[in-house]
């Protein structure tokens, strides 16, 4: 057998198990992360008030664009869409620029686009109410030096360090750093991205 259709052979069996492993996670993930609970979380995020910018302390630190969308480093977004096949009905990042986010995907902790308004079907913009905006700043370096861990997926280990998923990274940052911590009752241990909109600890700024 030649080099080559070895390696064709070990590609193919790569993609097999990914393919298996990925649906697997998914089962576990719709398990774990029920309706019922998204439908609480969604109750609490509904009688959220969005804060006007205007009606904050230094509301021109906070950096929204034109549209209303905040820009600052430490703002978090969380959108309600289904995304990648990963967390059922969520997806949670911290803005590190203007320009960039910073979130955990399939393939770990990277750096993405900054263009939620647009780019996302649903979309909340939130800052921990009890940071400063130095701390929200630290929060999202903290989350930068994470970049390059794999992705979580099991999605009840919030302890870990090693790996994270999107909402756990996000949570760890203001959870470990100040004691803030964002989740809630409804899936016990595991975080999901609604819940940093839901908390107490949260105060909604954008909502699409």
């Amino acid at each position: 057998m030649t080099s080559s259709k070895i390696k064709s052979i070990l590609l193919i069996a790569s993609l097999i198990l990914f393919s298996a492993t990925t649906v697997r996670a998914d089962d576990t993930n719709n398990e774990v992360f029920n309706e019922e609970g998204i439908k609480s979380l969604e109750a609490a995020i509904n009688k959220k008030p969005v804060v006007s910018e205007n009606n904050t302390v230094n509301s021109n630190l906070l950096r929204a664009n034109p549209k209303g969308y905040p820009e600052r480093k430490g703002i978090i977004l969380v959108t309600k869409d289904k995304y990648k096949g990963l967390i059922p009905t969520g997806h949670a990042a911290i803005i590190y620029s203007p320009n960039t986010v910073i979130e955990s995907l399939s393939k770990g902790v990277t750096q993405g686009k900054n263009n939620w308004y647009k780019s996302k079907t649903t979309c909340y913009g939130v800052m921990a109410k009890r940071a400063s905006l130095n701390q929200s700043a630290s929060a999202a370096e903290w989350c930068k030096n994470k970049i390059g861990k794999p992705y979580n997926y099991n999605y009840l280990n919030v302890k870990t360090r090693k790996k994270f998923y999107c909402s756990q990274l996000v949570w760890a940052a203001f959870k470990d750093k100040y004691k803030i911590n964002m989740n809630r009752s409804e899936y016990g241990a595991a975080v999901h991205p609604l819940e940093l909109v839901a908390s107490s600890e949260t105060m909604l700024l954008y909502r699409k």
